[in-house]
Protein backbone atom coordinates (compact mmCIF):
# COMPACT_ATOMS: atom_id res chain seq x y z
CA UNK A 1 0.00 0.00 0.00
CA UNK A 2 1.50 3.38 -1.03
CA UNK A 3 1.15 6.69 0.78
CA UNK A 4 -1.49 7.95 -1.66
CA UNK A 5 -3.78 4.96 -1.07
CA UNK A 6 -3.46 5.28 2.72
CA UNK A 7 -4.42 8.96 2.66
CA UNK A 8 -7.42 8.34 0.39
CA UNK A 9 -8.62 5.42 2.56
CA UNK A 10 -8.39 7.43 5.78
CA UNK A 11 -10.36 10.31 4.25
CA UNK A 12 -13.10 7.95 3.12
CA UNK A 13 -13.35 6.46 6.64
CA UNK A 14 -13.70 9.89 8.20
CA UNK A 15 -16.50 10.78 5.78
CA UNK A 16 -18.38 7.49 6.41
CA UNK A 17 -18.11 7.59 10.24
CA UNK A 18 -20.84 10.21 10.84
CA UNK A 19 -23.22 8.37 8.52
CA UNK A 20 -22.65 5.09 10.40
CA UNK A 21 -23.17 6.82 13.76
CA UNK A 22 -26.47 8.24 12.50
CA UNK A 23 -27.70 4.70 11.91
CA UNK A 24 -27.11 3.65 15.56
CA UNK A 25 -30.22 3.49 17.88
CA UNK A 26 -30.66 6.53 20.12
CA UNK A 27 -31.88 6.00 23.70
CA UNK A 28 -35.18 7.70 24.45
CA UNK A 29 -35.23 10.00 27.48
CA UNK A 30 -36.38 8.15 30.62
CA UNK A 31 -39.91 9.11 31.77
CA UNK A 32 -39.58 8.65 35.53
CA UNK A 33 -42.60 8.10 37.78
CA UNK A 34 -43.52 11.46 39.28
CA UNK A 35 -45.35 12.28 42.50
CA UNK A 36 -48.92 13.54 42.06
CA UNK A 37 -49.86 15.78 44.98
CA UNK A 38 -53.27 16.91 43.70
CA UNK A 39 -55.20 14.22 45.60
CA UNK A 40 -53.14 13.71 48.75
CA UNK A 41 -50.35 11.36 49.76
CA UNK A 42 -49.61 8.15 47.89
CA UNK A 43 -50.53 9.17 44.32
CA UNK A 44 -48.09 9.00 41.37
CA UNK A 45 -48.54 9.83 37.69
CA UNK A 46 -48.77 6.87 35.35
CA UNK A 47 -45.82 7.61 32.99
CA UNK A 48 -46.91 9.37 29.82
CA UNK A 49 -50.41 10.20 31.12
CA UNK A 50 -52.28 12.73 33.26
CA UNK A 51 -53.72 9.94 35.43
CA UNK A 52 -52.70 9.70 39.09
CA UNK A 53 -52.58 6.21 40.60
CA UNK A 54 -52.61 5.08 44.24
CA UNK A 55 -52.16 1.52 45.49
CA UNK A 56 -53.15 0.71 49.07
CA UNK A 57 -54.68 -1.97 51.25
CA UNK A 58 -53.95 -4.02 54.33
CA UNK A 59 -52.96 -7.44 55.60
CA UNK A 60 -54.80 -8.72 58.66
CA UNK A 61 -54.31 -11.75 60.90
CA UNK A 62 -56.90 -12.59 63.51
CA UNK A 63 -57.40 -15.18 66.21
CA UNK A 64 -60.98 -15.88 67.29
CA UNK A 65 -62.29 -17.57 70.43
CA UNK A 66 -65.98 -18.45 70.72
CA UNK A 67 -68.43 -20.82 72.34
CA UNK A 68 -69.42 -23.88 70.39
CA UNK A 69 -72.90 -25.40 70.39
CA UNK A 70 -71.99 -28.66 68.68
CA UNK A 71 -68.92 -30.84 68.80
CA UNK A 72 -68.24 -30.08 65.14
CA UNK A 73 -67.93 -26.35 65.90
CA UNK A 74 -64.50 -24.76 66.22
CA UNK A 75 -63.85 -23.09 69.55
CA UNK A 76 -60.63 -21.47 68.32
CA UNK A 77 -59.50 -20.45 64.85
CA UNK A 78 -56.86 -18.30 63.16
CA UNK A 79 -57.50 -16.64 59.82
CA UNK A 80 -55.99 -14.00 57.57
CA UNK A 81 -57.27 -11.45 55.09
CA UNK A 82 -55.52 -9.37 52.45
CA UNK A 83 -57.02 -6.38 50.66
CA UNK A 84 -55.50 -4.45 47.74
CA UNK A 85 -57.07 -1.20 46.55
CA UNK A 86 -56.26 0.64 43.33
CA UNK A 87 -57.50 4.21 42.80
CA UNK A 88 -57.00 6.19 39.58
CA UNK A 89 -57.90 9.90 39.31
CA UNK A 90 -57.69 12.45 36.53
CA UNK A 91 -59.09 15.95 36.01
CA UNK A 92 -61.42 16.53 33.04
CA UNK A 93 -63.64 19.37 31.85
CA UNK A 94 -66.59 17.50 33.44
CA UNK A 95 -64.92 17.06 36.82
CA UNK A 96 -62.67 14.46 38.43
CA UNK A 97 -62.69 11.08 36.70
CA UNK A 98 -62.18 8.29 39.24
CA UNK A 99 -61.98 4.51 39.08
CA UNK A 100 -61.64 2.25 42.11
CA UNK A 101 -61.20 -1.47 42.58
CA UNK A 102 -60.87 -3.43 45.81
CA UNK A 103 -59.66 -7.03 45.77
CA UNK A 104 -60.02 -9.18 48.85
CA UNK A 105 -58.69 -12.61 49.67
CA UNK A 106 -59.08 -14.50 52.91
CA UNK A 107 -58.55 -17.86 54.52
CA UNK A 108 -60.76 -19.07 57.34
CA UNK A 109 -60.52 -22.38 59.15
CA UNK A 110 -64.30 -22.70 59.02
CA UNK A 111 -65.24 -20.93 55.76
CA UNK A 112 -62.28 -21.96 53.61
CA UNK A 113 -60.37 -19.71 51.21
CA UNK A 114 -61.65 -17.18 48.70
CA UNK A 115 -60.56 -14.32 46.47
CA UNK A 116 -63.16 -11.78 45.38
CA UNK A 117 -63.72 -8.34 43.93
CA UNK A 118 -65.13 -6.55 46.95
CA UNK A 119 -65.80 -3.27 45.15
CA UNK A 120 -65.37 -1.93 41.61
CA UNK A 121 -66.77 1.45 40.58
CA UNK A 122 -66.13 4.57 38.54
CA UNK A 123 -67.26 8.17 38.93
CA UNK A 124 -67.22 11.41 36.96
CA UNK A 125 -68.00 14.51 38.95
CA UNK A 126 -70.82 13.43 41.27
CA UNK A 127 -72.11 10.56 39.11
CA UNK A 128 -71.01 7.01 39.92
CA UNK A 129 -71.71 3.46 38.75
CA UNK A 130 -70.51 -0.01 39.67
CA UNK A 131 -70.32 -2.39 42.60
CA UNK A 132 -70.29 -0.12 45.67
CA UNK A 133 -71.66 0.33 49.20
CA UNK A 134 -75.39 1.08 49.19
CA UNK A 135 -76.32 4.79 49.21
CA UNK A 136 -78.47 4.11 52.29
CA UNK A 137 -75.48 3.60 54.62
CA UNK A 138 -75.43 5.63 57.85
CA UNK A 139 -72.81 6.18 60.57
CA UNK A 140 -71.58 2.96 62.15
CA UNK A 141 -71.32 1.94 65.78
CA UNK A 142 -69.18 -0.62 67.53
CA UNK A 143 -65.66 -1.16 66.20
CA UNK A 144 -65.06 -4.80 65.29
CA UNK A 145 -68.52 -5.87 66.50
CA UNK A 146 -72.16 -4.71 66.49
CA UNK A 147 -72.43 -4.71 62.68
CA UNK A 148 -75.76 -6.51 63.19
CA UNK A 149 -77.40 -3.18 63.96
CA UNK A 150 -76.25 -1.17 60.92
CA UNK A 151 -78.26 -0.25 57.83
CA UNK A 152 -76.79 -0.17 54.35
CA UNK A 153 -73.44 -1.82 55.09
CA UNK A 154 -73.99 -3.91 51.99
CA UNK A 155 -72.28 -3.82 48.59
CA UNK A 156 -74.61 -3.69 45.56
CA UNK A 157 -74.62 -2.89 41.87
CA UNK A 158 -75.69 0.75 41.64
CA UNK A 159 -75.89 3.93 39.56
CA UNK A 160 -76.07 7.06 41.66
CA UNK A 161 -75.09 10.63 42.36
CA UNK A 162 -73.24 12.30 45.24
CA UNK A 163 -74.16 15.96 45.64
CA UNK A 164 -72.03 18.35 47.68
CA UNK A 165 -74.46 20.95 49.07
CA UNK A 166 -71.79 22.97 50.87
CA UNK A 167 -71.03 23.63 54.56
CA UNK A 168 -70.36 19.93 55.12
CA UNK A 169 -73.79 18.82 53.87
CA UNK A 170 -74.05 16.13 51.19
CA UNK A 171 -76.88 14.18 49.56
CA UNK A 172 -76.57 10.74 48.00
CA UNK A 173 -79.15 8.82 45.97
CA UNK A 174 -79.04 5.80 43.67
CA UNK A 175 -80.93 3.05 41.89
CA UNK A 176 -79.52 -0.28 43.04
CA UNK A 177 -79.86 -4.01 42.62
CA UNK A 178 -82.24 -4.92 45.40
CA UNK A 179 -81.01 -7.19 48.17
CA UNK A 180 -83.41 -10.15 48.22
CA UNK A 181 -84.57 -11.34 51.61
CA UNK A 182 -83.58 -14.96 50.97
CA UNK A 183 -85.93 -16.78 53.36
CA UNK A 184 -85.11 -20.43 53.96
CA UNK A 185 -86.72 -23.23 51.96
CA UNK A 186 -88.73 -24.13 55.07
CA UNK A 187 -90.70 -20.87 54.91
CA UNK A 188 -91.03 -20.52 51.17
CA UNK A 189 -87.65 -20.11 49.49
CA UNK A 190 -86.19 -17.01 47.87
CA UNK A 191 -88.24 -14.36 46.08
CA UNK A 192 -88.98 -14.22 42.36
CA UNK A 193 -86.59 -12.37 40.03
CA UNK A 194 -86.02 -8.64 40.23
CA UNK A 195 -88.31 -6.58 37.98
CA UNK A 196 -87.39 -3.10 39.23
CA UNK A 197 -84.40 -1.64 41.09
CA UNK A 198 -84.32 -0.50 44.68
CA UNK A 199 -84.18 3.23 45.44
CA UNK A 200 -81.72 4.33 48.13
CA UNK A 201 -80.83 7.75 49.51
CA UNK A 202 -78.94 9.44 52.32
CA UNK A 203 -78.30 12.96 53.58
CA UNK A 204 -75.25 13.59 55.75
CA UNK A 205 -73.74 16.48 57.71
CA UNK A 206 -70.00 16.54 58.53
CA UNK A 207 -68.82 19.22 60.96
CA UNK A 208 -66.02 19.78 63.45
CA UNK A 209 -68.26 18.45 66.23
CA UNK A 210 -68.89 15.16 64.39
CA UNK A 211 -71.42 13.92 61.85
CA UNK A 212 -75.07 12.95 61.45
CA UNK A 213 -76.83 11.04 58.69
CA UNK A 214 -80.28 9.82 57.71
CA UNK A 215 -80.64 7.06 55.13
CA UNK A 216 -83.28 4.81 53.69
CA UNK A 217 -84.18 2.36 50.93
CA UNK A 218 -87.37 1.21 49.20
CA UNK A 219 -87.48 -2.08 47.32
CA UNK A 220 -90.01 -4.21 45.47
CA UNK A 221 -91.00 -7.52 47.03
CA UNK A 222 -91.69 -9.85 44.11
CA UNK A 223 -93.24 -12.97 45.60
CA UNK A 224 -92.58 -16.44 44.24
CA UNK A 225 -96.33 -17.10 44.39
CA UNK A 226 -97.65 -15.35 41.25
CA UNK A 227 -101.14 -15.13 42.80
CA UNK A 228 -99.85 -12.52 45.28
CA UNK A 229 -99.36 -8.97 44.05
CA UNK A 230 -95.93 -7.44 44.48
CA UNK A 231 -95.37 -5.42 47.63
CA UNK A 232 -92.96 -2.74 48.84
CA UNK A 233 -90.36 -3.23 51.52
CA UNK A 234 -88.47 -0.38 53.12
CA UNK A 235 -85.92 0.49 55.75
CA UNK A 236 -84.76 3.69 57.41
CA UNK A 237 -81.88 4.52 59.75
CA UNK A 238 -80.34 7.48 61.53
CA UNK A 239 -76.87 7.84 62.99
CA UNK A 240 -75.02 10.54 64.87
CA UNK A 241 -71.41 10.76 66.04
CA UNK A 242 -70.08 13.43 68.37
CA UNK A 243 -66.44 14.31 69.11
CA UNK A 244 -65.53 15.71 72.52
CA UNK A 245 -61.74 16.04 72.72
CA UNK A 246 -60.54 12.51 73.52
CA UNK A 247 -64.08 11.09 73.74
CA UNK A 248 -66.22 9.98 70.78
CA UNK A 249 -69.88 9.06 71.26
CA UNK A 250 -72.15 7.47 68.65
CA UNK A 251 -75.80 6.44 68.41
CA UNK A 252 -77.53 4.48 65.65
CA UNK A 253 -81.18 3.42 65.12
CA UNK A 254 -82.67 1.21 62.39
CA UNK A 255 -86.17 0.10 61.39
CA UNK A 256 -86.80 -2.31 58.50
CA UNK A 257 -90.09 -3.62 57.12
CA UNK A 258 -89.65 -6.17 54.33
CA UNK A 259 -86.12 -4.89 53.59
CA UNK A 260 -84.18 -6.78 56.23
CA UNK A 261 -81.58 -7.75 53.63
CA UNK A 262 -80.13 -4.26 54.07
CA UNK A 263 -79.50 -5.06 57.73
CA UNK A 264 -77.85 -8.07 59.36
CA UNK A 265 -81.15 -9.47 60.68
CA UNK A 266 -82.15 -12.93 59.43
CA UNK A 267 -85.40 -13.37 57.49
CA UNK A 268 -87.84 -10.75 56.27
CA UNK A 269 -90.17 -12.30 53.67
CA UNK A 270 -92.05 -15.56 53.11
CA UNK A 271 -91.96 -15.60 49.32
CA UNK A 272 -94.88 -18.05 48.99
CA UNK A 273 -97.39 -16.77 51.55
CA UNK A 274 -96.75 -13.05 51.17
CA UNK A 275 -95.78 -12.56 54.82
CA UNK A 276 -93.57 -9.50 55.37
CA UNK A 277 -91.57 -9.33 58.58
CA UNK A 278 -89.99 -6.36 60.31
CA UNK A 279 -87.23 -5.58 62.79
CA UNK A 280 -85.83 -2.61 64.67
CA UNK A 281 -82.68 -1.95 66.67
CA UNK A 282 -80.77 0.76 68.50
CA UNK A 283 -77.08 0.81 69.43
CA UNK A 284 -74.59 3.17 71.00
CA UNK A 285 -70.84 3.50 71.57
CA UNK A 286 -68.37 5.41 73.73
CA UNK A 287 -64.76 5.53 72.56
CA UNK A 288 -61.91 7.14 74.51
CA UNK A 289 -58.44 7.93 73.15
CA UNK A 290 -55.88 7.37 75.89
CA UNK A 291 -53.19 8.69 73.54
CA UNK A 292 -52.74 9.38 69.84
CA UNK A 293 -52.03 5.68 69.32
CA UNK A 294 -54.25 3.96 71.92
CA UNK A 295 -58.00 3.78 72.58
CA UNK A 296 -60.69 1.82 74.36
CA UNK A 297 -64.39 1.54 73.57
CA UNK A 298 -67.56 0.01 74.89
CA UNK A 299 -70.71 -0.45 72.79
CA UNK A 300 -74.10 -2.08 73.19
CA UNK A 301 -77.18 -2.72 71.08
CA UNK A 302 -80.73 -4.05 71.42
CA UNK A 303 -83.16 -5.17 68.74
CA UNK A 304 -86.37 -7.10 68.07
CA UNK A 305 -87.41 -9.25 65.12
CA UNK A 306 -91.15 -9.60 64.41
CA UNK A 307 -91.72 -12.51 62.09
CA UNK A 308 -94.33 -15.14 61.38
CA UNK A 309 -95.97 -16.91 64.30
CA UNK A 310 -93.38 -18.62 66.46
CA UNK A 311 -90.35 -16.90 64.93
CA UNK A 312 -90.22 -13.66 66.96
CA UNK A 313 -87.12 -13.00 69.03
CA UNK A 314 -85.24 -10.20 70.73
CA UNK A 315 -81.49 -9.75 70.96
CA UNK A 316 -79.00 -7.63 72.82
CA UNK A 317 -75.24 -7.38 72.56
CA UNK A 318 -72.44 -5.70 74.44
CA UNK A 319 -68.81 -5.41 73.37
CA UNK A 320 -65.58 -3.97 74.72
CA UNK A 321 -62.48 -3.26 72.63
CA UNK A 322 -58.98 -1.84 72.99
CA UNK A 323 -56.58 -0.82 70.25
CA UNK A 324 -52.92 0.16 70.10
CA UNK A 325 -50.70 1.36 67.24
CA UNK A 326 -47.08 0.76 68.35
CA UNK A 327 -45.59 1.94 65.03
CA UNK A 328 -47.02 3.74 62.02
CA UNK A 329 -49.37 1.60 59.86
CA UNK A 330 -49.40 -1.34 62.31
CA UNK A 331 -52.21 -1.86 64.82
CA UNK A 332 -53.10 -4.41 67.49
CA UNK A 333 -56.72 -4.78 68.64
CA UNK A 334 -58.55 -7.03 71.07
CA UNK A 335 -62.29 -7.27 71.63
CA UNK A 336 -64.87 -9.40 73.40
CA UNK A 337 -68.59 -9.72 72.57
CA UNK A 338 -71.51 -11.09 74.59
CA UNK A 339 -74.78 -11.82 72.77
CA UNK A 340 -78.14 -12.91 74.18
CA UNK A 341 -81.19 -13.98 72.14
CA UNK A 342 -84.61 -14.79 73.62
CA UNK A 343 -87.69 -16.12 71.83
CA UNK A 344 -87.75 -18.48 68.88
CA UNK A 345 -83.95 -18.23 69.01
CA UNK A 346 -82.86 -18.62 72.61
CA UNK A 347 -79.11 -18.60 73.00
CA UNK A 348 -76.43 -16.71 74.83
CA UNK A 349 -72.85 -16.73 73.66
CA UNK A 350 -69.55 -14.94 73.85
CA UNK A 351 -66.76 -14.39 71.38
CA UNK A 352 -63.30 -12.84 71.52
CA UNK A 353 -60.89 -11.56 68.86
CA UNK A 354 -57.26 -10.52 68.67
CA UNK A 355 -56.38 -8.69 65.47
CA UNK A 356 -53.04 -7.66 63.96
CA UNK A 357 -53.19 -5.38 60.92
CA UNK A 358 -50.61 -3.74 58.67
CA UNK A 359 -51.94 -0.95 56.43
CA UNK A 360 -50.18 0.39 53.36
Amino acid sequence: MNIKSLILGSAAALVAAPAMAADLPVAEPVDYVKVCDAYGAGYHFIPGTDTCLKIGGYVRAEAKFNERFARADDKFSIWARGVVTVTAKEETELGTLVSYIELEGATDQGAGRYVAIDKAWLSLGGMYAGYITSASVVDHVGGMYLGDFDLGDQTVGAIGYNADLGNGVSAHFAIENEIVEGASAVVGGIEAGQSMPAFAARIKVDQAWGSASLGGVVRQINYTNAAIDSDLGWAIAAGITGKFDALTAALNAVYADGALGYTEWVGGVDALSGTVNDAWSVSGMLKYAFADNAYGLIAAGYGEYDGAAGTDYEEWQITAEVGYTPVKNFSVKAAVLYKDQDGAKTTDSWEGKIRLQRDF
